[in-house]
């Protein structure tokens, strides 16, 4: 597994996603695969509501890796609030659900991460800005390895 592409994807999907709050103040559940070669794959949901989009997700990326040997890992980038338990700076986050294929079948094989965000209005302007804080690990088994 390269380490600096799947690092670059995880990036990429909160990136993504900070840039989707900023414009829109929400954004949708999305996906993205990384394949052996370092590709890197965005695959959004058929669903509208949101709760269903992220099954639906989680669905398609199963027949996906099932059928496909080369994917590496994948993520699946939620918006959620933090649960009081891990200690958040702030409720906000992006929950993004890190899966690696070569963790396949650990008991912990997969993990969220949960990346509090708060959004800000500039006064002079109006723009929305968004700051993302320390993201918060938890294990998990795998839901699309499996």
């Amino acid at each position: 597994m390269n380490e600096e592409a799947l690092f670059e994807m995880v990036n990429e999907s909160v990136l993504y996603a900070k840039e989707r709050l900023e414009k829109e103040g929400e954004f949708a559940p999305f996906a993205m695969v990384l394949y052996d070669n370092g590709e890197i794959q965005s695959l959004n949901s058929k669903e509208s509501d949101y709760d269903r989009a992220y099954i639906y997700l989680v669905e398609q990326l199963r027949t996906m890796v099932s059928n496909v040997s080369d994917i590496a890992a994948l993520t699946i980038v939620t918006r959620v609030v933090i649960p009081e338990a891990y200690n958040a700076a702030v409720a906000n986050g992006i929950r993004v659900h890190l899966e690696e294929r070569h963790k396949q079948g650990m008991k912990v094989g997969a993990r969220f991460l949960y990346v509090p965000y708060q959004l800000y209005k500039k006064s002079e302007t109006g723009e929305i800005t968004g700051q993302l804080y320390t993201p918060i690990p938890v294990s998990f088994p795998p839901e699309v390895f499996v």
